[in-house]
């Protein structure tokens, strides 16, 4: 993104009004401070996105409809609701994250959706603590509307009418049309979606976990302070809260918890609320931290090596169209799995790269 040409800009508007011109040039360096680009209004915007600025208005009014809805199953067996954006929408939400959100620092105890993060460096923090406690936050996502959007871009620095219009490209609600549309079970799953009073993040839309990260920095100081005072460890992954040391009656209490999260708008999810000590299986976002390093659990390196012993005896091609079928790039799947374990466990993922190097691929992919 070009600076904004802010000398050009001031002479060209020299004959203005005098109180307009201060404002509009402390709102100018304002966000040249933040190192976001200067935005005027939506038509400013389509502009800046080149596109048609009469359809930049027909998407925000009709956003809904530029969604995909669909369901994904979970590891426990229930169903995930996604929302994905289409093509158009997602560029518009992308160059947002990548030009405003991206910008903004999110709390150091927030280890998702960071550049530089990951599940092994949230687990980290947690390794040979004697106590884990583990909370999970309900429809993470889903519980922060467009009112809090507002919020971020407002106080990144934007004018109401650009913050509103932000907001409402990174948010959705179905409307009454469009729901009576749709089929019994996608009104089943989505009809919270057209319930809400206001729109709310969508959980496939690229700009959704960075804009939960930021607004989650004061919940995220509040329970670092916490964590803190307590001689305790505090992390958050997404909606994943982790809390460990050594001292169990220094683990914070569930009213509290709830609490602090009501206060700040969120939901705690009870069915995901749990402690570990030493004798049960500490993990933290998939990660084993009861040693004295992280650790791979061990029914995902027994996987891994059962499919290599397979594609051994069988030959990879025979043995995925058994066993996956109708999954493609069965290859690539099974050495992305070797190379996670190898960021966590060097040895051991070196161990299982010379047993699938030394397979006959073929032409599989």
């Amino acid at each position: 993104m070009k600076d904004f040409p802010r000398d050009s800009f001031i002479e060209a508007i020299k004959d203005c009004q005098p109180e307009f011109k201060q404002k509009t040039v402390e709102y100018i360096d304002r966000l040249n401070n933040k190192q976001v680009p200067v935005i005027f209004s939506l038509k400013h915007l389509a502009e800046y996105l080149g596109t048609d600025y009469f359809d930049m208005c027909k998407l925000i009014r009709y956003r809904d409809g530029y969604y995909s809805y669909f369901l994904i199953k979970k590891k426990n067996g229930g169903k995930r609701r996604i929302v994905v954006p289409y093509n158009n929408l997602k560029i518009i939400q992308r160059w947002i994250l990548d030009e405003i959100l991206e910008k903004e620092n999110v709390h150091p105890c927030c280890k998702g959706f960071v550049k530089g993060s990951s599940t092994l460096g949230n687990a980290k923090v947690h390794v040979g603590k004697k106590y884990i406690r583990k909370y999970d936050l309900k429809d993470f996502f889903e519980s922060i509307d467009v009112r809090r959007v507002y919020g971020i871009f407002k106080g990144i620095g934007y004018s109401p009418a650009v913050s509103y219009d932000l907001a409402s490209l990174c948010t959705i609600r179905i409307c009454d049309e469009k729901f009576e549309a749709m089929s019994p079970c996608k009104k089943h799953w989505f009809g919270h979606l057209n319930a809400v009073l206001y729109p709310v993040l969508a959980q496939g839309a690229p700009t959704s976990p960075a804009l939960s990260n930021l607004i989650c920095r004061k919940l995220d100081e509040r329970m670092e302070k916490y964590a803190i005072k307590n001689g305790l460890q505090y992390t958050r992954y997404a909606d994943d809260m982790t809390f460990s040391g050594d001292d169990l009656s220094k683990l914070p209490k569930t009213a509290f918890v709830m609490r602090i999260l009501e206060e700040e708008g969120l939901k705690l999810n009870h069915k995901k609320t749990g402690t570990y000590g030493r004798n049960s299986r500490q993990e933290v976002t998939g990660v084993m931290v009861d040693g004295d390093k992280p650790r791979v659990p061990q029914k995902f390196k027994r996987q891994i090596y059962r499919h290599l012993y397979f594609c051994k005896k069988f030959g990879p091609w025979k043995h995925f169209a058994y066993a996956m079928p109708g999954v493609g790039h069965a290859r690539q799947w099974l050495y992305g799995k070797i190379f996670y374990v190898k960021a966590i466990e060097p040895d051991e993922g070196k161990k299982m790269l010379a047993l699938a190097d030394a397979l006959d691929w073929g032409l599989m992919i």
